[in-house]
């Protein structure tokens, strides 16, 4: 039998054991949550915006109205060229001048907005996001305890009836799979920043260092790289915790975006950077090889075509599962194109953006 075609099957019972491993998990945690909804703790809402005006306007009526009894609203305006002015006893605004700036993204203005924080729980989310409920503050925090110093949540993009629209959807899905699976194996390395919660202490200990600040990105997943291990992290996978943010409506601005995105990942541990890569370079495995397959010799192209059917299948159940119990990746019908798109993007993107970083957050 060709080499090539036992390196197709390889990857392709990797992929599918990878990714049944992790929705296993997070259907036990589903299946299993018991949080602790006498968990009162005062709670500090972070947001970092720059030029958001209009986000803002849209979103923070949202994160205000939270039935929560003890909570406050810390905006960070990141040297936006009109100052925001909003009154409501609850908020308070930090106005960052440009040049007082150090370091690339948001991390020196997160820093100021933890560092004014006078609440035990810091809750962190962005100017473009809008929790789905009114419990989304008391959801996230059910979930602390004394062991577990922080929490993960969910946030997922708006789905519009759009194909670029469709391909973010997947990848959040994938991006949701991993982080929120591997903490709960005991394996945490990212968050996202849009709802991520935690113990003020703990992130008030956090110092960005020269490497941290040179980069637009990081300020949620490099946070998670140092300060989070398999006993202080638990995750919220409550609907009523999620927020949710307006996807990209353009190729543009969503390749930047992601380009910027990318850029942390060399900061990562290399457990972290091994485990991740060896996921998107078996995935990309199985579309060379099979391409070369179909090629072959009858015999062989019969068995590829019938193990990449398998695949298939396999792929396309998974995202069902991810749809129905986390509500994520509605067009799970669509996961065999969107896989295929999100192995080009994520290796061209993360490439691209060693090569070109990104000079600016907004």
């Amino acid at each position: 039998m060709n080499f090539l075609l036992y390196l197709f099957v390889i990857c392709c019972i990797y992929q599918v054991v990878y990714q049944l491993v992790l929705i296993f998990v997070i259907i036990k945690k589903k299946k299993s949550n018991k949080p602790d909804s006498n968990n009162l703790k005062s709670v500090s809402v972070i947001i970092c915006a720059k030029n958001e005006r209009e986000n803002l306007q849209k979103n923070l009526p949202a994160i205000l109205n939270q039935h929560y009894p003890d909570f406050e609203v810390i905006l960070v305006d990141d040297g936006s060229d009109e100052r925001l002015t909003i009154n409501d006893e609850r908020l308070t605004i930090i106005n960052l001048s440009k040049d007082e700036k150090i370091g690339l993204g948001k991390k020196y203005a997160l820093q100021n907005g933890v560092e004014a924080a006078k609440k035990e729980l810091i809750l962190l989310t962005d100017a473009d996001c809008r929790p789905v409920s009114e419990n989304w503050i008391s959801e996230m925090v059910s979930c602390i305890t004394e062991e577990k110093k922080i929490v993960l949540g969910i946030s997922p993009y708006k789905t519009e009836s759009s194909f670029l629209n469709g391909l973010i959807e997947y990848e959040t899905a994938q991006t949701a799979l991993q982080y929120i699976g591997f903490a709960l194996l005991g394996n945490p390395y990212m968050s996202v920043g849009r709802n991520v919660l935690y113990d003020a202490a703990l992130l008030k200990s956090k110092k960005w260092s020269a490497a941290e600040l040179s980069i637009t990105s990081g300020d949620d997943d490099l946070a998670i790289q140092s300060l989070a291990t398999k006993d202080n992290i638990a995750v919220c996978l409550s609907k009523e915790s999620y927020t949710i943010s307006d996807a990209k409506t353009n190729w543009k601005d969503w390749i930047q975006q992601k380009q910027r995105h990318y850029e942390s990942g060399s900061l990562y541990k290399l457990s972290h950077r091994m485990q991740l890569g060896a996921y998107l370079f078996t995935k990309l495995l199985i579309y060379a090889c099979l391409f070369y397959l179909l090629f072959s010799d009858s015999n062989e192209k019969n068995i590829s075509t019938g193990i990449f059917f398998f695949y298939f299948i396999s792929i396309t159940l998974l995202n069902l599962s991810l749809d129905y119990f986390l509500h994520l990746n509605k067009r799970w019908y669509f996961s065999l194109l969107n896989d295929i798109l999100y192995c080009i993007f994520t290796v061209t993107l993360g490439l691209w953006s060693q090569l070109k970083p990104v000079k600016n957050w907004k």
